[in-house]
């Protein structure tokens, strides 16, 4: 999203794939609830949020959506086990 952003300022938000997934998009500041800064009138009216998704599941919250060709795309990677 940064590297494109550069040239073309219509970007709005980015996608990682890899050995992982990982997305970023841009938000307006109004919609971001934790957002505290007083006195801030000349600061940022939308930021870039990081959705850090990468351990999403881990813990085996998500094993019930699981399905046999995921158990078998799984069981066949180079990582059985480490990249759900």
């Amino acid at each position: 999203m940064m590297s494109c952003g550069l040239t073309d300022r219509n970007v709005f938000g980015g996608l990682i794939l890899g050995t992982g997934t990982n997305a970023c998009y841009m938000e307006k500041l109004e919609n971001v609830g934790k957002w505290v800064c007083d006195n801030d009138e000349e600061g940022p009216n939308q930021l870039v949020i990081n959705m850090e998704w990468g351990a999403f599941g881990d813990t085996g919250s998500l094993n019930w959506l699981r399905t046999k060709y995921d158990e078998t795309v799984d069981r066949n990677s180079l990582n059985p086990g480490e990249q759900l």
